[in-house]
């Protein structure tokens, strides 16, 4: 996050982007808490027998909803043309440091790895300041997971620990398996992938001198090496990413059947109406919802945090180099 910081202090953009990074957070956290109150309001009808007020609930909740849903697009809309200046600025930047640079210094590395830089290293750079599941729906699962926790200890504190005791087994395995080894992955991949497209290059720049020399089965051999290192580092990228969500999955569905009997007894003793489970039910998936998009966006930030250590290097090396 350090680094994300230095880029956007560069780019002079701190308070404008903080301030839309708020605009858009209380969505999620809003519609979760419409969406539980919503079911209660319903069940709690069906179970007073009170369906006349059904009719209003549904409506007064579904004015709540397009008014919410017009403000997000709203927001989205500026937010859009917003990240679109952004990534244009970063290339920007990155391309005119690099015309700073003297000669001997570009020819000092292959062309692949300053082409790596102003389109992976970049667009990476874009997604995790505005792309999915990067630094805003962070800032949306951090208040909507605190918000869905609040309302269900509110509701029930037996409840509130079962759902918590089997988060966070959930946020041990992830940091063991993809945190603490996805940085040294990406760098790899991202060296990797510099390595394939000056391997490449020559077929596209230089065919002519290829077929002349009769090197193009020499040429071949070399992509297809460097294709296979990348295809191996990315590999082991995805199998730690598939193992994380298969672990979220299987403590999801375990939750929700210890929920459903925790449930069962509490209604069958008395101690919660059949609503009120209905609401916690709701609020739990919110909180799951939350954590799942925490940990992918965790993953991501990661991920992404490699490329943009790669052009805060680059902008901070001085032109005489």
């Amino acid at each position: 996050m350090s680094e994300l910081g230095k880029l956007i202090k560069r780019m002079s953009i701190q308070r404008k982007y903080i301030f839309l990074l708020l605009l858009r957070a209380p969505f999620d956290a809003i519609r979760t808490w419409m969406l539980a109150n919503l079911m209660k309001s319903i069940f709690l009808c069906l179970e007073t027998d009170n369906s006349s007020s059904l009719l209003r609930i549904c409506v007064i909740y579904g004015l709540i909803c397009a008014i919410l849903f017009l403000y997000n697009a709203i927001i989205w809309s500026i937010y859009a043309a917003f990240s679109a200046k952004t990534e244009v600025w970063i290339q920007k930047m990155l391309l005119e440091k690099i015309l700073s640079f003297p000669l001997k210094r570009i020819n000092y590395h292959f062309s692949g790895e300053w082409i790596t830089k102003l389109n992976s290293d970049v667009q990476a750079a874009f997604t995790m300041m505005n792309g999915p599941m990067n630094i805003p729906h962070l800032i949306v699962a951090v208040i909507n997971t605190m918000l869905s926790s609040f309302l269900i200890l509110r509701s029930s504190l037996l409840l509130f620990g079962v759902t918590w005791i089997l988060i966070l087994p959930q946020l041990f395995i992830n940091y063991k398996i993809v945190l603490k080894a996805i940085p040294k992955l990406k760098e790899k991949s991202q060296n990797a992938m510099s390595e394939n497209t000056s391997a490449i290059q020559p077929l596209i720049t230089d065919a002519d001198i290829i077929l002349l020399y009769d090197a193009g089965k020499l040429i071949m051999k070399n992509c297809n090496e460097s294709s296979r290192k990348l295809m191996k580092v990315n590999m082991k990228i995805h199998v730690r990413n598939a193992l994380s969500d298969a672990c979220m999955r299987l403590f999801a569905i375990g939750g929700y059947l210890i929920i459903l009997l925790i449930g069962y007894r509490l209604i069958y003793n008395g101690k919660m109406a059949f609503s009120d489970v209905v609401y916690c039910f709701q609020i739990r998936g919110s909180v799951l919802a939350g954590i799942f998009m925490l940990i992918t966006c965790l993953n991501n930030l990661k991920a992404n945090a490699v490329c943009i250590k790669r052009i805060n290097n680059t902008l901070e090396e001085q032109p005489d180099i």
